[in-house]
């Protein structure tokens, strides 16, 4: 991907002039009557902003011709409007479609001359809104004065979400452009199960009475399910909505996790879709995602779930709600007793990414379940003190907790996703079937200081993780490599071709060449270099990272960020400063190869010369330069004569000490 966004900046680069045209054309069309409809403007719009982040389009031009387009399109369908008037609704597409017309004429109604301006910001109508002005007579001056005012909002804030993406696909090819993919991919998960949560709730609720009473039907068929069905017998109760619901989700759960079950106990820990889930994940590893997980996944730690227990028990036994106390003292029990008994019943072996995996099974996953149950009919409680019309985001932010929290044992490579699929659908059908008898059962007094509460404890879990020691849990979880043993002598024959000659980021990076393999101790060899001039770059810090606001700065000022290989930063990031403000950086990590008969450890790497590049004069970073050969032919240099060294037919560097050199 970045290849491509790369390819697409440099047409930009050789033909500015069509950029100003595509952008004025993009904008107008898609204020235009008719053909706004089609042309997707946001898409558009965002990727002209990511040429921008990216330094290829001048911000200011970019800017210009956008508003210019937006006003030109308004200003034309607003004098379509005024010329057809009446007649707009003979003209195809409104014959077909006069809904469309309908809202916007009513949108005109509603908010008069402001609908120009905040039309333009609304997608249902953003593309009539200036059509329907004139048709309805609005006067000239004022369409005018609000056409050029919001278009000169709506272009910088169209173009800004592009931008930042484009800046951060700059700052990724640095660092790791799966960094930005999995940060992507959050943000797609954080919105759609919210959209979901909700989504749900609007479809279930306003068909409650039907379901009710299908179930009522079903349970009364089916002895074994006609306690469940009693507890909902009562149609006029004023949760019937909620318990319906519930009943549903109850079903539909339980349904889930004994197909689930059913496929671990047979194909389902080693099938097709829990390795793809696996690989993909594991792929995308960075140390700084590593960090966010280990947090994340922190949420459901033991320490952590015992504070949220033991804050919401003491409140409600301050608060004397017995009742709530009761079933909040059963769906810890359950977590508590269900996992483990599920654990050794089944006896589904762990993966094996990490050393202390083989201490515990792995279905169902216990952060997963602790996660559900908890969150989750904590989310109960708390809808319970709202309205109809806003329970559904105590229950999102349970799912997005929930969601986070199964995502990262996924991550982590702690659970195959059979194992966190089958513990989500036991958790749900667990608290589902205590919110029927809870809403059933429980006096309707509204309590919003629990939400409080369990806000506070949420807030405060943070604070629980770093004094258990976030650093610990890191190495926990941090994957187990294995090396490989080679003679040395092989190695430096023909062997180092097997090695990576590229690093490995998504896919290989072919502009990131590694063209330097090591044998021996890190120590010594930043000793060996330090006497031709090179250091130890300091490493990356906050002071470090504000620097990037000052494009003044020269380029030995800013910081040199750490770049991934392999899902690992290096082990070893060293820089020479040259005159003019010139700036070389090395960086190794470890190949994984224990080199024979000596145990030398051996390591990969590459050396490159750092360029200035600044954005929107407003942030500059140090990216690596098109060009290492220069930087090779230094590394060459200053190693000759104190390092045992070679140069093979493709331009990879052999280097050892001597002292372990063989015959």
């Amino acid at each position: 991907m970045t290849e491509l966004f790369q390819q697409l900046l440099d047409w930009v680069a050789l033909h500015p002039h069509w950029s100003s045209a595509l952008i004025f054309l993009i904008s107008m069309a898609e204020s235009l009557a008719i053909i706004g409809l089609i042309v997707p403007g946001v898409a558009i719009m965002f990727g002209i902003g990511a040429m921008i982040g990216a330094g290829s389009i001048e911000f200011g031009s970019a800017v210009s011709w956008a508003v210019a387009g937006a006003v030109a399109g308004d200003g034309l369908s607003f004098w379509l409007g005024r010329l057809y008037k009446e007649r707009l609704k003979e003209i195809w597409p409104f014959t077909r479609y006069p809904d469309s017309l309908t809202r916007g004429v009513q949108f005109f109604q509603k908010y008069g001359g402001k609908s120009v301006a905040i039309g333009r910001f609304f997608g249902p109508v953003r593309a009539v809104i200036p059509l329907v002005a004139g048709m309805m007579g609005m006067q000239p001056w004022r369409f005018a004065l609000a056409n050029i005012l919001s278009a000169l909002a709506w272009a910088p804030a169209y173009l800004l979400p592009g931008m930042v993406f484009g800046t951060s696909l700059m700052l990724a090819s640095e660092v790791a452009f799966r960094l930005v993919m999995v940060i992507l991919l959050l943000v797609f998960i954080v919105w759609f199960i919210v959209w979901l949560v909700h989504r749900i709730f609007l479809v279930l609720s306003p068909r409650a009475s039907r379901l009710l009473h299908a179930f009522l039907g079903w349970g009364r068929r089916h002895p074994m399910l006609e306690g469940i069905a009693g507890a909902l017998a009562d149609p006029q109760h004023p949760e019937a909505r909620g318990l319906s619901v519930l009943a549903t989700l109850l079903l539909l759960t339980s349904a889930l996790f004994t197909l689930i079950t059913g496929w671990s106990l047979t194909d389902g820990a080693h099938s097709g879709i829990n390795y793809t889930v696996l690989e993909t994940l594991q792929s995308l590893r960075t140390p700084w995602m590593d960090h966010l997980m280990v947090f994340i996944t922190g949420l459901a730690d033991l320490e952590s779930i015992a504070l949220l227990f033991v804050m919401v028990l003491t409140y409600l036994l301050w608060n004397g709600d017995r009742r709530a106390l009761l079933y909040w003292l059963a769906a810890a029990a359950f977590a508590l007793v269900a996992g483990p008994l599920l654990k050794y019943g089944f006896q589904i072996p762990r993966l094996d990414i990490i050393a202390q995996a083989g201490a515990s099974y792995a279905f169902p996953s216990g952060h997963t379940l602790w996660a559900v149950v908890m969150y989750g009919f904590l989310s109960v409680l708390a809808a319970r003190s709202l309205t109809l019309r806003w329970r559904w985001i105590p229950y999102s932010v349970a799912g997005l907790l929930t969601t986070s929290i199964a995502i990262s044992r996924l991550y982590l490579g702690m659970h195959w996703l059979s194992d966190v699929l089958g513990s989500i659908a036991l958790g749900l059908a667990w608290i589902s079937a205590l919110g029927i008898a809870y809403n059933r059962h429980a006096a309707g007094v509204e309590d919003r200081m629990l939400i409080a509460v369990g806000l506070c404890a949420i807030l405060l879990m943070p604070v629980v993780q770093l004094l258990y020691s976030h650093e610990d849990k890191f190495q926990y979880y941090t994957p187990v490599r294995s090396f490989i043993e080679t003679p040395e002598t092989q190695w430096w024959k023909y062997s180092w071709q097997e090695l990576p000659q590229e690093r490995q980021d998504t896919r290989k990076r072919l502009e990131h060449k590694l063209r330097l393999q090591y044998a021996g101790t890190l120590e010594s060899f930043e000793s060996i270099l330090a006497t031709t001039g090179w250091r130890k770059a300091e490493p990356l810090s906050w002071e470090k990272i504000i620097r990037l606001f000052s494009p003044s700065l020269g380029l030995q000022e800013l910081p040199i960020f750490p770049q991934v290989h392999d899902g690992s930063h290096e082990s070893l990031r060293m820089e020479k400063r040259l005159p003019e403000d010139r700036r070389l950086v090395l960086r190794l990590w470890p190949a994984y190869v224990s080199l024979t008969p000596n145990g030398k450890q051996l390591w990969i790497g590459l050396v490159s010369e750092q360029q200035k590049v600044v954005i929107l004069n407003t942030i500059s970073f140090a990216a690596t330069a098109g060009s290492e050969q220069g930087a090779f032919a230094q590394i060459v240099l200053d190693t000759t004569g104190r390092l045992s060294q070679r140069v093979t037919e493709t331009g990879v560097l052999l280097l050892r000490s001597p002292e372990v050199a063989p015959n």
